[in-house]
């Protein structure tokens, strides 16, 4: 696209989305893929709620650990950084579209060039802090969704939305893991006797995790992020990462309280 770095400094981000930008993703080059994703303002911290089925986990969101752990207690949510950039980008989304869509197709365009370039397979996930629909992302101009610009490219997400997962069956370049939140293990056990992956976090203090989960057998999801590699109908076990929101002062010293929330299965 012409006027990218233009564009950016208009809006006031470096980039919408990036490659190894967390440390799940940069395992992700141990495993001969670099994957392509996009973090937005999770829930509704945007003033818009990209997270439809988040009431339950929201927070406990991912968007609260790693880099952005440090950056939010240091500065509060309001104060991070990074939070201010992901506020940006999910306001582009909502409100210039046809803008946001061109700057992603030109980074996905771009990193898929350098994975074939430095000989990595390649995959994105549009969702790191969100659950938006890939139907959403749509190109104003041609009408097409990013699954129909890009169909030799493997999009993945995980989701708490279970209509979502019929796309599969229309977009074969498409793999969704459906995501456990306490209170939809009817849904989950559904899409798991349909062949599906379900995600589950479990707290322990070991980060370890268990052998099966209500009957069915758990494969870590710890090692890399890309879901679609993992067997189908299986759970796959994610440990809790702590979050700043897990930290209170007690007695004067901030403290991590372990998470009290069916979003995340306490194993002591």
């Amino acid at each position: 696209m012409i006027g990218y770095g233009k564009a950016l400094k208009e809006i006031g981000v470096t980039y919408l989305g990036n490659v190894a930008q967390s440390m799940k993703m940069r395992l992700s080059y141990e495993h001969g893929t670099m994957t392509y994703c996009l973090y937005l303002a999770p829930w509704n911290m945007s003033g818009h709620n990209v997270c439809p089925k988040g009431q339950h986990c929201h927070e406990f969101c991912l968007n609260g650990s790693g880099q952005n752990k440090c950056d939010e207690l240091a500065r509060g949510v309001e104060g991070s950084k990074i939070n201010r950039s992901r506020i940006k980008k999910t306001k582009l989304f909502y409100e210039d579209r046809a803008r946001f869509m061109e700057i992603l197709v030109h980074e996905i365009e771009s990193k898929r060039a350098r994975a074939k370039r430095l000989g990595y397979g390649f995959s994105v996930r549009l969702n790191g802090t969100s659950d938006l629909s890939p139907l959403a992302f749509r190109d104003p101009i041609s009408g097409k969704n990013i699954l129909e610009i890009f169909p030799n490219v493997i999009f993945y997400d995980y989701t708490k939305v279970y209509n979502r997962v019929k796309l599969m069956e229309q977009y074969p370049n498409y793999d969704l893991t459906f995501s456990y939140d306490g209170y939809n293990w009817d849904e989950c056990e559904k899409f798991l006797q349909n062949g599906g992956k379900v995600a589950v976090v479990f707290y322990s203090e070991n980060e370890t995790l268990p052998k099966q989960f209500r009957g069915w057998n758990v494969e870590s999801g710890n090692e890399y992020d890309m879901r679609y590699l993992n067997s189908p109908q299986t759970i796959i076990g994610l440990s809790y990462h702590k979050t700043a929101n897990d930290y209170k002062i007690v007695n004067g010293k901030r403290t991590f309280i372990k998470p009290n929330t069916t979003f995340v299965v306490n194993l002591g």
